[in-house]
């Protein structure tokens, strides 16, 4: 769980965690070596204090040897003793070699838990001094210290000194408290000061990654350029920088490449077709010939409708600026609509709606648009479908709409449709290179405009693009007199239209 929640953190966050954790750590270590320090240091000074005590006491016993005579013995108690366990904190017992008790500071008070062990026993047997601390009955904790009294070579008495470390641990109580506390503010203050150093630390490579973002594959041209930032920050900035200029260098060549194959494809497959369709005049020819013919015209279309796609998006990719002039919507759709009737003759193809709109553009790259919706229409609709264009005039704005009777788009295609080389599962049997769609997209945009789908599976989708009329910083084109709408079957008598140049571009 701690996992997850960690990898679910930004890095910011993380070293701000990881701070704090290490701070906390940091706090306890230190509090674990700072109260047992204490400890040694005041456990010292009260052993300090047992021993001279207990010299003091043992000095005056050897004078005159005293420790034989017990008048002497309470004497000697009565002069360097300052009370009991109840009403000071130092006690003093003077015992026999055997332990036996001869005298004590403590009054009434019942000595029989002041014992020592038996290691204890022998070593002070043997002439040492020895500390220890004992438990007393009601819980309390007493330092002991024994202190043999030798005589002529040998142990003739034991004085022992203790006192209660209630005090010591008292004292131990109040400085963790303390100290607790202290840590409690510190950690209040740590935390922000630790993200504020996170986000400051993290700075350079935020900016880093903002510029990041805003670098696209149509423009390689911009570098991090970081200056002044962190050394490991830099370095990263410098790899970045030099991966952008050879990758820049790669796409420039692959542009140019596509641009240059694309170009130099189109005239050899027109000649080729154009050929075909000469042969394909000859009435005398035999019928299996004429259908490996039109099979080889339709080829040589669909590889030159390939080649100018590719054209296109090479264009698109180099940033070739646009041809811009009035152009007639209303003109450009009919002669769409008449290309792609031969496209699929199974396929009723019709005008559904026509105002005369004249929008400022680029007439070749709007014509591909179109072309490329009806074409993608017609691609997926079934003999025997329809697929209907209407162009409408909105304030301000032209509205084309391509709609077909297909088998639909499903849901979960529609945001990747416009992607380059896409195509959805269910529609890649109609072929295609899945670059129709992405160039409409792109003609949409460089003119100001957008396309929205809308799809039904098994009824069909639509397709609509809506184009500025007037963009504000291009000068209006002059009107023309307004002329009837088209019906669904338009004819070249319901209005003159200018005869083509050449033949069409095939998306």
């Amino acid at each position: 769980m701690l996992r997850s929640i960690h990898s679910g953190l930004s890095l910011r966050w993380r070293l701000s965690l990881w701070y704090a954790v290490v701070f906390g750590l940091t706090l306890l270590i230190l509090l674990t070596v700072v109260q047992q320090v204490t400890r040694a240091v005041l456990v010292s000074d009260l052993d300090a204090r047992l021993r001279k005590s207990a010299q003091d006491t043992a000095a005056l016993l050897l004078k005159d040897s005293g420790y034989s005579n017990p008048e002497v013995v309470n004497s000697v108690l009565q002069a360097n003793s300052i009370g009991g366990l109840a009403d000071s904190p130092l006690i003093t017992i003077i015992r026999s070699p055997d332990h036996t008790i001869l005298s004590t500071s403590a009054g009434g008070l019942d000595l029989g838990d002041f014992r020592i062990s038996e290691e204890g026993r022998d070593r002070v047997a043997a002439g040492e001094d020895v500390y220890e601390t004992i438990r007393l009955e009601d819980g309390r904790r007493v330092r002991l210290y024994s202190y043999p009294v030798i005589d002529q070579g040998k142990v003739v008495a034991i004085v022992q000194t203790s006192e209660s470390l209630q005090h010591v641990e008292s004292a131990l109580d109040r400085f963790q408290r303390i100290f607790i506390l202290g840590s409690l503010i510190a950690a209040a203050v740590a935390g922000p000061v630790g993200y504020l150093l996170a986000h400051r630390g993290l700075n350079p490579l935020e900016r880093v990654v903002r510029t990041a973002r805003q670098i696209e594959a149509s423009d390689l041209k911009r570098r991090l350029a970081m200056q002044g930032a962190p050394a490991e920050v830099q370095r990263l900035a410098d790899t970045f920088d030099s991966m952008l200029a050879r990758l820049e260098e790669a796409f420039e060549q692959q542009k140019r490449f596509v641009a240059d194959v694309s170009h130099e494809l189109r005239t050899p497959l027109t000649a080729l077709r154009g050929n075909i369709d000469v042969l394909l005049l000859d009435p005398g020819l035999p019928p299996e010939l004429r259908e490996q013919l039109s099979r080889m015209s339709a080829e040589c279309g669909r590889l030159i409708r390939l080649s100018s796609n590719l054209l296109y998006l090479a264009q698109a990719d180099l940033g070739r600026p646009l041809d811009v002039r009035p152009v007639d919507l209303d003109v450009l759709c009919l002669e769409v609509l008449h290309q792609a009737r031969d496209l699929n003759r199974k396929v009723r193809i019709r005008m559904q709606h026509e105002d005369q709109v004249t929008v400022m553009g680029d007439a070749d790259r709007l014509k591909q648009l179109v072309l490329n919706l009806v074409e993608n229409a017609v691609k997926y609709t079934p003999p025997g479908g329809t697929v209907s264009l209407g162009l409408y005039r909105e304030e301000g704005w032209a509205r084309i709409v391509v709609r077909d009777t297909g088998p639909g788009i499903p849901e979960e295609d529609l945001p990747h449709i416009f992607e380059r080389f896409y195509r959805a599962n269910g529609r890649r049997r109609a072929g295609g290179a899945g670059l129709g769609l992405a160039i409409a997209q792109w003609a949409a945009r460089t003119h100001g405009g957008e396309i929205t789908v809308q799809s039904t599976l098994h009824k069909g989708s639509t397709f609509t693009v809506r184009l500025p009329i007037h963009p504000p910083d291009v000068p209006a084109p002059p009107r023309r007199a307004a002329g009837p709408p088209a019906g669904d079957a338009p004819t070249d008598a319901a209005r003159p239209r200018p005869a083509p140049a050449g033949p069409p571009a095939r998306s």
